[in-house]
């Protein structure tokens, strides 16, 4: 009987061990706080913010066919900065001749929402991840939200393109 027992209990138990660290994994807006908060501060350059594999995962995918240029706006960036649940960086100037203006790049941790603006011309074009809103919830189109800084430097958006955010592929 404890024979029998032992048979049934003890797969049931090594099923119990490998299920739990399933439940308590970070979620994919956790990995992006702890990749960001401890970088604040730092130049993103130094740090290679934009080679994490998180990061540039999620920029290939928002991004696309403008993934380059707007990288290299974006190598001139000022410190990674905070505002509220925003972390963004503003490019400081631009090395690309056609594009006359800087580019931001913005994570939401509120939504895990990342969003880029990039010159085009007199305006800006914005990228943004559609965003779920809840456990099993469609992901939906929520336009990005902008700190205070983003206002007085770059143009206003003419041009929008969406896409999954790179975590839920």
């Amino acid at each position: 009987m404890r024979a029998r027992a032992a048979a049934v209990l003890l797969p049931a138990g090594l099923l119990r061990a490998c299920a739990v660290p399933l439940l308590v994994l970070p979620s994919p807006r956790d990995l992006m706080w702890a990749l960001l908060k401890p970088l604040v501060g730092f130049d993103p350059n130094q740090v290679n913010l934009f080679a994490q594999p998180r990061v540039q995962q999620r920029l290939h995918t928002l991004l696309g066919a403008h993934y380059e240029d707007t990288l290299q706006l974006l190598r001139s960036a000022d410190p990674l900065q905070q505002e509220g649940p925003l972390f963004f960086v503003l490019s400081r100037y631009t090395p690309l001749a056609q594009v006359s203006g800087r580019a931001g790049l913005v994570w939401n941790s509120d939504s895990n929402q990342l969003a880029a603006r990039v010159p085009r011309g007199d305006a800006a074009e914005i990228f943004a991840e559609l965003v779920q809103r809840g456990a099993g919830a469609a992901l939906v189109e929520v336009p990005p939200q902008w700190p205070s800084s983003f206002t007085a430097w770059l143009p206003p958006a003419v041009t929008s393109g969406t896409a999954l955010p790179g975590t839920l592929q």
